[in-house]
């Protein structure tokens, strides 16, 4: 029986030592639903904005604020302030960019994962848009400050999927940094993919073993 897990904390364990797996893995566990919240208020109102063709925006504005103020963040934090700037990047310098909005993913990750190694991979992105080109892209909305190997490990799980749901390259997947304002291009690499593929066979071998010791 294969083991699920969400990229997001996969991605977190590629780079990792083996030895520090299991108290990571914990931590991580965590702290995986704060981090998905934390900027779920950013998501939502890319996904309204580009539905509504760029228009709505004061109301779009009131329900991020709205939402941003009841997310839970740790002492210094301030996530109104972080969703509003990463939003007001994306319609600045990104939406401008889109041609065509075709379809949110924010409400359909749960049950559609794919089979990777000995593990049932879950995630992904969080909309499908055509660019400028009429090129169909993947976006990845990028907002929280993490290191570029847990970014470049993440993006590696996610062209996995992309390319088993969506049977799209690597290519199309369109990561916008919204601390940049600019793109982080990544194409598949062999070298990548090779940890990615260590990792979720150490991952399931890790898990297995704990629900052993339950």
């Amino acid at each position: 029986m294969s083991v699920s897990v969400h990229i997001y904390p996969l991605s977190k364990l590629v780079h990792a030592s083996a030895g520090s797996w299991e108290s990571q893995l914990r931590s991580i566990e965590e702290g995986k639903l704060h981090a998905y919240r934390y900027y779920l208020p950013l998501r939502e109102a890319v996904v309204s904005y580009c539905k509504s063709h760029g228009k709505r925006l004061d109301h779009i504005l009131h329900q991020l604020n709205d939402s941003a103020s009841r997310v839970t963040a740790s002492r210094g934090a301030n996530p109104v302030k972080d969703n509003r700037a990463a939003f007001d990047r994306f319609v600045n310098e990104f939406h401008p960019r889109i041609a065509h909005f075709e379809k949110s993913f924010l409400r359909e990750d749960a049950g559609l994962g794919c089979a990777f190694e000995s593990v049932r991979l879950g995630g992904l992105p969080h909309f499908s848009a055509k660019d400028s080109r009429g090129e169909m892209r993947y976006v990845y909305l990028h907002a929280s400050k993490w290191a570029e190997d847990d970014l470049k490990a993440y993006l590696e799980l996610l062209s996995i999927i992309v390319e088993d749901k969506f049977d799209a390259p690597s290519a199309a997947i369109w990561c916008m940094d919204l601390r940049t304002g600019q793109d982080y291009k990544w194409k598949s690499s062999t070298r990548m993919r090779a940890k990615c593929v260590n990792a979720a066979r150490l991952y399931a071998r890790l898990i297995q073993a704990m629900q052993s010791e339950e």
